[in-house]
């Protein structure tokens, strides 16, 4: 089960958070580690999702300095929305330099996102639940392999966001992979048809539709992810540890390793990192290490991992 390391202001050994990180365990600072100007904080407090309810948050992308499912009524607060997520994605970028500067070199800066929406009560498809136990994994983006670092903040000034986390990767894996629950993918198909068939989908790619790349490893933990959430005896019966995050928090954790959930808590941000393997400190405990160990079968191609990060 996870554990929480607190890390202090004056916190030097770069190597430390990025071990506690690999075990499985949650940074927590008590306090916003860098400068977030009050007037930002309140701004963000009054800002209303727009679109369809039934996407999850409000999102930032960075490579291209745009923000997505927000209220376009008025320009100038969308502009101003912008110019607030892009200064927090980047200060965090700068502080998570300092203390995991074993990644920084080889990471990719991810999505940030705003969550203005009160996850307890919230109605959405059951996939698509926060409150729900689950690792993290991305429908429509595959990874190849590797990890996701999510960096939260809970900017409500008054409430608490309340997590529960269970039991981690490689336990649930032993659990419930292969036979008993989520079977193991086939390994990467190196067979004419399978180079034709990968070919023909990266032409339909270059050709502007959104057809997704996966791996035998996207694919296991895409089903994983719907697995547990589906998995109603396992929601109500596996072992549970309670996470309070108060007001003015800050948390790290890798979200495909740590089976979490969120149930309740308003007004967050989160800035999400991919970690190549190659960067890793411990790379036998990342998720896709223990799958194919306990698969025996290889899940990834490095050349689509290679073609992620650059």
């Amino acid at each position: 089960m996870a554990q929480k390391f607190i890390v202090q202001q004056d916190q030097k050994d770069r190597f430390k958070c990025c071990m506690e990180l690999e075990a499985g365990n949650i940074l927590f600072f008590p306090k916003i580690p860098f400068e977030f100007p009050q007037e930002e904080i309140d701004f963000l407090l009054k800002q209303r999702q727009g679109g369809s309810t039934a996407r999850k948050n409000i999102a930032y992308k960075p490579q291209l300095d745009k923000i997505t499912n927000h209220d376009t009524s008025d320009p100038a607060s969308a502009e101003k929305l912008r110019e607030i997520l892009r200064n927090y994605s980047g200060r965090v970028t700068q502080y998570l330099t300092e203390i995991l500067s074993p990644y920084a070199s080889e990471w990719k800066h991810d999505f940030a996102s705003f969550r203005p929406f009160q996850e307890k009560g919230r109605k959405l498809r059951l996939r698509a639940r926060n409150d729900l136990l689950h690792v993290d994994s991305f429908p429509t983006r595959p990874l190849h392999g590797a990890r996701i670092l999510r960096f939260f903040t809970n900017i409500n000034p008054t409430e608490s966001r309340h997590w529960i986390t269970t039991l981690p990767f490689e336990k649930l894996i032993e659990q419930f992979g292969g036979i008993k629950g989520v079977p193991y993918p086939k390994t990467m198909s190196y067979s004419l048809k399978g180079r034709l068939e990968r070919k023909f989908k990266e032409l339909l790619r270059s050709a502007g539709f959104k057809i997704p790349l996966r791996s035998p490893y996207d694919r296991f933990m895409l089903n994983m992810h719907n697995f547990l959430k589906e998995n109603e005896s396992f929601q109500k019966s596996c072992p549970k540890d309670s996470w309070e995050f108060p007001p003015g928090s800050c948390w790290a954790v890798y979200t495909d390793q740590v089976s979490h959930a969120a149930l309740s808590g308003q007004y967050a941000l989160e800035q999400t990192f991919l970690i190549p393997q190659k960067a890793l400190l411990c790379p036998e405990r990342a998720p896709v290490s223990v799958l194919q160990r306990l698969s025996g079968r290889n899940m990834v191609d490095p050349k689509y991992l290679e073609a992620l990060f650059n």
